[in-house]
């Protein structure tokens, strides 16, 4: 078995987070913070330096997951990927984050998802097609498209 992933959930409804923390643990990964906030998850990011976030895109206090994704953008060897029902308000550059897994979501779409992220992370270029509930940023295929010989 591989190391698990080391996550970061930015999720600012107390229940959601708890649920998806849950579903990351069982998948054998690792959540190593939470945040509900920008602030709290950029403060996190230093703190527990995970390998992967996953974002939500309306935060507690009205801060937005979009301003986490920013912060992480140039920081190598993270890995932003937004969870939101609001994926329509993301543009298609998805604001500097790999991945929008779209909300409600089932455990099998977030394990095929975390499966692929994980080969992104570790292992890029990922194999085979996206998984079904999950889109990925033109950047991030243009990237990979020019990994494979």
């Amino acid at each position: 078995m591989t190391e698990p992933l080391r996550i970061l959930v930015v999720e600012d409804e107390a229940l959601i987070l708890m649920q998806i923390e849950m579903m990351l643990e069982e998948a054998g990964h690792r959540v190593v913070g939470t945040a509900m906030t920008a602030a709290e998850a950029i403060a996190q990011i230093e703190a527990c330096r995970p390998e992967l976030v996953l974002i939500d895109l309306r935060l507690a206090d009205g801060s937005s997951g979009i301003e986490v994704a920013q912060a992480i953008r140039d920081r190598a060897g993270i890995t932003a990927a937004f969870m939101t029902a609001n994926a329509r308000q993301l543009t298609e550059e998805m604001e500097g984050a790999t991945a929008v897994i779209s909300k409600p979501f089932s455990e099998t779409v977030l394990e095929a998802a975390l499966a692929y992220l994980e080969t992104c992370v570790r292992r890029p270029p990922p194999p085979g097609p996206v998984p079904n509930g999950m889109r990925i940023s033109p950047q991030c295929l243009a990237r990979f498209a020019a990994m494979r010989p």
